[in-house]
């Protein structure tokens, strides 16, 4: 018996070009993936730059106020609430507030569109401790009211 040498060729021939186009694919796909995940970490870490610079802005903006604070606390701390409350550093306007004997400054520098830095100071003794304030909050708040309703309208109601 006489094998046909054609058709078992032909079968090899197939069956390595079918595994060449199929490897072909898997790299391409792969690749397609790798440039999709690349461009998302791209712009996942330019907005968490953007965010970032945004807070170190105001943060400095912050300090730079809380210095002038300083130095008109160490001029008179005993008149805080009248000279400050009201009054604008840097466009900032500054809250002051006094009950039980406790003077507190409060005031917002923008961050960003959305955000805020909120901080808070309480006015100390300056016989008693070192500083002339005490940081009761230093931290980011959004400015925004947010907006829960992410409903989806699976079933038509009718």
């Amino acid at each position: 018996m006489k094998r046909n040498k054609q058709q078992s060729t032909f079968i090899n021939i197939g069956s390595s070009s079918l595994l060449m186009v199929f490897l072909v694919l898997c790299l391409t796909t792969f690749a397609i993936l790798s440039l999709s995940s690349a461009q998302s970490d791209y712009s996942f870490s330019k907005k968490f730059a953007e965010h970032k610079t945004e807070y170190y802005k105001a943060s400095s903006r912050a300090e730079m106020i809380l210095g002038e604070i300083d130095q008109l606390l160490a001029e008179n701390s005993d008149q805080v609430t009248a000279r400050l409350d009201g009054k604008e550093i840097d466009n900032i306007p500054l809250s002051c507030t006094g009950a039980d004997g406790e003077t507190v400054i409060s005031y917002q520098v923008p961050s960003g569109e959305k955000q805020a830095l909120n901080v808070v100071l309480l006015v100390t003794n300056d016989s008693e401790h070192e500083n002339y304030y005490k940081i009761q909050a230093w931290q980011l708040i959004s400015t925004e009211e947010w907006n829960g309703d992410n409903s989806l309208n699976l079933i038509p109601v009718e």
